[in-house]
């Protein structure tokens, strides 16, 4: 049964400014992943020559900061289902500012993979942190929404990082460090708007600390008086209780296992695309008719802008239409985009206006798609036990697709050519419409679970 203190959250239809504070304090969050994820591969192109890289050296590069998502996605939303949201909220803003200032000191290969390492902890922590947190304010018919706003400004910050790179290109032989140190700065406003955030009362309620939420409540619905907030404190008592021994293997139990494969393989999938672009874009750009880094850099934050044109639209309909066909189709979207691109390559560089429309139109699908619902959707599969851990699992099997597609991408890359490497990264979109169509079931309108599924403990 679901407690009247979520009931009051759930059913609160106005958004307000303690929302939209709620809101910016965790999308800054995910502005910074996207700007220190995707600044890479500006700095990728300077580096190249300069320290005269190989293929497996760009991968190891490439991959460092998702190795490091990976296992920060994994351990970070145990931690926060076991010791809170906000425990982590700060930590792992306070990693990113670190790492991406030290790796503009970075001496040579291995002490920049290592910081990158470092960073990709605080990004892979990140994700199911900013997800639950969101999720468990915001009232249900309005969770999708405001889930795809914030999450549209990762590619912000992939934008963002684009144009930093393109000004300091030319400021000398050390713009690279001059790219990395600047993710630092805008962590300084991040940790600075998380400070005072509270703790998420469904947390709190499972914990048996019921005065707690009730004071989270009243920060957040400030006209309940003194005596309905105790009214609800006494309700919540007597109607619920935490649950107890919550393990992560309960995501693989009879009740989840559909509901977590349903949460990673499409996300993976949709890695396996969006990082291989994302990181090495450039440098195919520079095969397929752009001749300069300057040329590259610019036409990599065109594909990168274009991303608005999808994202908008599905922020304003993803509470009509739904998560689950709104990555369908833009899953489809990919596919097709891709394959199309793909064919005319294999028969030498096709022209540019082909390359160029079809990157676009795979940039707008994904925004339309699983660019933000696979983010979306592992956090309204599970009840509050286990939501920061199974979108932390989900984060880190996603993570995953993208070491997998990052490493491996020079090597297919020189292998297949480039029409070839795009039919396979078409291939990983029409697994994502199959998983999606097969496995999906949709939360859009609904409240968020809050009791464990009968038969989950028996595989803890």
């Amino acid at each position: 049964m679901m407690s009247n203190l979520l009931s009051a959250i759930d059913d609160e239809q106005k958004v307000t400014r303690r929302h939209r504070r709620i809101l910016w304090a965790s999308g800054l969050g995910i502005f910074l992943d996207g700007y220190d994820l995707s600044i890479m591969a500006i700095v990728l192109i300077l580096l190249k020559p300069q320290w005269h890289l190989g293929p497996t050296v760009l991968g190891l590069l490439g991959t460092a900061a998702l190795v490091g998502a990976l296992i920060g996605g994994l351990f970070g939303g145990i931690i926060a289902d076991r010791y809170g949201r906000k425990t982590v909220y700060l930590i792992d803003i306070a990693a990113f500012f670190f790492a991406a200032l030290l790796s503009g000191f970075a001496w040579d290969i291995t002490s920049l993979v290592i910081l990158r390492f470092i960073l990709g902890l605080g990004v892979g922590a990140d994700y199911p942190l900013s997800s639950t947190y969101i999720a468990e304010f915001m009232p249900k018919n309005k969770r999708g929404s405001a889930m795809t706003w914030i999450f549209g400004l990762w590619m912000g910050g992939a934008l963002v990082s684009s144009l930093v790179g393109l000004a300091l290109l030319h400021t000398g032989p050390d713009a690279w460090r001059w790219m990395l140190a600047s993710g630092a700065l805008p962590a300084v406003l991040v940790l600075w708007l998380r400070r005072s955030l509270p703790e998420s009362p469904r947390w709190y309620i499972y914990r048996g600390r019921l005065q707690e939420a009730a004071q989270v409540l009243r920060w957040l619905v400030p006209d309940v008086d003194a005596h309905e907030r105790e009214r609800l404190v006494q309700e919540t008592a007597s109607s619920m209780q935490a649950s107890r021994n919550v393990s992560w293997t309960m995501l693989f139990s009879k009740p989840y296992l559909r509901r977590t494969v349903y949460a990673c393989v499409p996300w993976f999938m949709m890695d396996v695309m969006g990082y291989a672009l994302g990181i090495f874009l450039p440098f195919m750009l520079m095969h397929m008719g752009l001749k300069t880094p300057e040329q590259a850099i610019i036409g990599n934050s065109f594909f990168t802008a274009s991303f608005v044109l999808g994202w908008i639209p599905l922020a304003l309909m993803i509470d009509r239409i739904g998560r689950r066909r709104a990555q369908i189709w833009g899953f489809l979207g990919d596919a097709i985009s891709l394959g199309l691109v793909g064919l005319f390559a294999l028969s030498g560089e096709p022209p540019f206006i082909i390359v160029a429309a079809g990157l676009i139109i795979w940039q707008i699908a994904n925004s339309f798609g699983p660019g933000n619902t696979t983010w979306i959707i592992p956090t309204e599969l599970y009840p509050t036990e286990l939501r920061a851990t199974g979108h932390g699992f989900a984060t880190a099997f996603s993570r995953f697709g993208g070491v997998v597609s990052v490493f491996f991408l020079p090597t297919l890359q020189a292998e297949l050519g480039n029409g070839g490497l795009l039919l396979v990264l078409a291939g990983a979109g029409l697994i994502g419409v199959l998983t999606t169509w097969w496995l999906g079931s949709e939360m859009a309108g609904q409240a968020l679970p809050e009791m464990l599924e009968p038969g989950s403990q028996r595989a803890a």
